[in-house]
Formats: C-alpha cells, structure tokens, sequence
C-alpha cells in the first residue's frame, strides 16, 4: 500500500518539531526521550545476539542509537541525508561508505519514507558482508490500532510515510532482493506512541489516556494473533 498522489516537497515536511529530529523541550519530547532510550536498549539486546560487531545504522535521525551501541562497545556508523548531526560518525551520503561492507544494518522506521523500498533494500543487501543481517523496524499495516483508528492511525504518517507495510510485503519484497526472514520482534512501545498521536489526531479529550488503553489492548491482541503496532524484521543475506 503506498501513499497517493507522492509529495513533490517531501523535505519540507521534516524539521526540528519531527520527532526524530527534534531538539524543543516539552512533556511529550521528555517522554518520547524516555521512550527512546528504553527502545535503544532493547534493540541492542536484539542486535548483541547476533554476534555482530561492525554496524550502519541506515537513516540515523537524531544519531542517537548510533551513540548508545558505541558506547556498547560496537563499530557503530550511520547514514543521515536530511537532519544535520554532529557526529563524526554519521555521514550525509552512502558514498562516503564506499569501500565499507557492514555484519549489521538497521533501519530503525526508515524503509516507508523512500520512494523506491525495494531499489534501497538491494542497496543494503550489496553493503552487507556474507550472512551479514539487515534489521528493519515498521509500522505494521495489520496491527489491531490501525484497524481501531482507520484513517487517523497515526502509522500512516502520511505524507511523510509513502509506503505502508505488513509481514506478506516485508517477506515478498526481501525475497525479491535475496534476504530471508529469520525473525519478528515486536516493538511494544510504539502501539502506546502511535495510539496517543492517533488520539490526537481525533482531536480526543484525554489523549494520552485513551492512548494509552489502545495501545495496552493492541499489546495484549499481538500475544495472541502476532501483529503488534511495529515490527522489526530480522533479514539474513
């Protein structure tokens, strides 16, 4: 599923409030910190059972996952075109990384803002060493709080989400480029993110709140019927 008509201007909508990028101080940007230092940790749990060491984080956002697994030790670099981080270690170009071939790439909720998901995955399985592993994180398409919100879901991001995804496409398109699927890790804080902002794009009273039980019960569903608000996919070359 794609985003139709595609924006002409899409970098006009990334800026320092995109929640990636963004440096303003408020309750929720605490709270989005929080979380994010939480979802660090665990993706590194992820990534440390891999027995990976050299690591391109592809689409770096703020670059700090790329901070916290260098401090873990690994040879963490990344790629960020759009938002400008100093961080010598974060480079704006893939040519910078011409000559590098990397045992792990993560795309932490990068693949549905490109234009062409399927030219980039094979861009990534070509910087992989041998059974290196690719890791993505998206939004999923099937998850309970997208059927619970429809069009205010807050997963479709739209426009800068120009493709939405669910396991059946993630699988056809990595077996189109040569990757297979290993495995599926839900990332149970993004159903309380994407419930709350999709709260607030219903212009509810009490936001958080029912945000926050949307999410609960999407949580508890993904036990059950394994479609949790994002996924992160494990690839292997």
């Amino acid at each position: 599923m794609s985003t139709y008509p595609k924006p002409t201007n899409l970098r006009l909508f990334y800026d320092e409030d995109y929640d990636s990028y963004q440096k303003k101080k408020s309750f929720f940007s605490f709270i989005y910190k929080l979380a994010q230092r939480l979802n660090n940790n665990y993706k590194e749990s992820i990534i440390k059972k891999l027995n990976v060491r050299k690591v391109l984080d592809f689409g770096a956002g703020s670059g700090e996952f790329i901070k916290h697994i260098n401090k873990k030790g690994y040879d963490a670099w990344g790629f960020e075109p759009i938002n400008n981080v100093k961080n010598k270690k974060i480079k704006k170009s893939m040519a910078g990384f011409k000559n590098y071939k990397f045992d792990c790439i993560t795309a932490w909720h990068v693949l549905e803002h490109t234009e062409d998901p399927g030219r980039i995955l094979k861009k990534l399985y070509n910087k992989l060493r041998d059974n290196g592993v690719l890791l993505l994180a998206l939004p999923n398409y099937d998850s309970y709080d997208n059927s619970f919100y429809g069009k205010d879901w807050a997963g479709f991001d739209v426009p800068r989400h120009l493709f939405h995804f669910n396991v059946p496409s993630i699988t056809f398109l990595a077996k189109k480029v040569g990757l297979k699927l290993i495995k599926r890790k839900p990332l149970l804080l993004d159903a309380f993110y994407v419930s709350i902002l999709s709260e607030k794009n219903k212009k509810s009273y009490f936001s958080t709140t029912r945000g926050v039980l949307i999410g609960l019960i999407s949580n508890i569903l993904s036990l059950f019927n394994k479609q949790p608000s994002s996924i992160i996919y494990i690839l292997k070359k």
